[in-house]
């Protein structure tokens, strides 16, 4: 590691992460489950005990509190991963995941430390045993699980372990006080370890990001690929009432230009074309490049199939203008073929079909656009 790597490894809990990369912790806030189970029914045990010993209220409302709030949050944690199992959730809806988890969390930290202060405040060893399992349990065990979300992980760590040191140093003596000064230390490492964990995860999670989007990215155009248009055929059809279209298309005579001026003008050409194209489609489009000369476009929520066929005629003129190439004038002809059909009918294996049959017909006649027959 580079001297100059580390403040920005450092700042990384306050820069914004990839959308992919957000969703992707976000997500991770869902498996805790037997975890928070496990501290939900410590609390309880915890507090009905001490409450049973030294009959107080607090300690006992303590409990109560980490008990609702215990459930609540298993209550979330099934409901996200049900939610998962159906789809990736937006990056708006993973902000509302977000927050959900840490309203819940937040509580059930709160009741961790309102009852581990509670406990140390007495003079009984027996419950400040007890208090120090609590608060070690939970920022070792459910908190530790939440660096994946580093302010949330802090949040919960400070709100656990905090009232408990300040009440050992307060009610404490000797021992006691020492212990406090030992979670006051422990809170400082673990906020240092939470952010080494997370920056070592979302590195791992961006690197993945990048090699799954370089394996679906055609290197010289930086399109899409093969890869990714089969992706899109195992997704379900979709369940919007607007209309989809596929659009294939090639450049005629593309082979003579790598005879005549090279590889290298040919390859120029196409990341030309490609430029083109990305400047043309819309958001939600996907372009691909199938091989050699041959691409094809997916659309998607149009309002009909005179729009696919409006975009084929702007696409093909704007494709077809001449191309300057290191000092060179390059102008091709494009053989475009199209499909359009309602989104909820949509096969895209047979869209595809019928736009690459009819880019042949264009092509046939020597160019332009042609609509898919049926």
């Amino acid at each position: 590691m580079t001297a100059g790597s580390e403040p920005i490894r450092a700042r990384r809990l306050f820069q914004q992460e990839m959308d992919e990369t957000y969703k992707t912790l976000v997500s991770g806030l869902a498996f805790s489950l037997l975890p928070s189970a496990i501290m939900g029914a410590t609390i309880v045990a915890v507090g009905i005990f001490a409450y049973l010993q030294v009959g107080s209220p607090a300690i006992l409302g303590a409990a109560l509190v980490g008990m609702a709030a215990s459930l609540a949050k298993l209550v979330v944690l099934v409901a996200h991963q049900l939610r998962l199992r159906q789809a990736v959730p937006s990056v708006e809806e993973a902000r509302l995941w977000e927050l959900v988890h840490t309203v819940t969390t937040c509580l059930v930290a709160s009741s961790v430390g309102g009852l581990s202060a509670g406990l140390f405040a007495r003079l009984d060893a027996g419950l400040h045993v007890l208090g120090t399992a609590l608060v070690f349990g939970y920022c070792s065990g459910v908190a530790m699980r939440l660096f994946i979300r580093p302010r949330l992980a802090i949040a919960a760590v400070v709100i656990a372990a905090l009232p408990p040191a300040i009440s050992t140093l307060v009610f404490g003596s000797g021992a006691d006080r020492l212990l406090g000064l030992i979670l006051l230390v422990f809170l400082c490492g673990s906020l240092e370890s939470i952010r080494h964990i997370y920056d070592v995860s979302v590195q791992e999670i961006e690197s993945r990001i990048t090699m799954t989007r370089l394996a679906r990215t055609d290197a010289l155009t930086g399109l899409g690929n093969r890869l990714a248009l089969q992706d899109l055929r195992t997704l379900p059809p979709p369940r919007d009432e607007g209309w989809m279209a596929v659009h294939c298309f090639d450049l005629d005579e593309f082979k003579s230009i790598n005879d005549r001026f090279g590889h290298d003008t040919g390859d120029a050409l196409l990341r030309a074309l490609a430029g083109r194209v990305k400047r043309l489609i819309g958001e939600h489009d996907i372009a691909v490049r199938l091989g050699g000369d041959e691409f094809a476009i997916i659309q998607s929520g149009l309002g009909g199939a005179d729009e696919a066929e409006c975009f084929a005629m702007r696409l093909t003129d704007h494709l077809m203008q001449p191309y300057d190439l290191t000092g060179r004038t390059v102008t091709m002809r494009v053989s475009h073929g199209y499909a359009a059909a309602p989104a909820a009918s949509v096969r895209l294996d047979d869209m595809l079909r019928r736009a690459d049959a009819a880019s042949y017909r264009a092509k046939s006649r020597g160019g332009g656009v042609e609509a898919a027959l049926g």
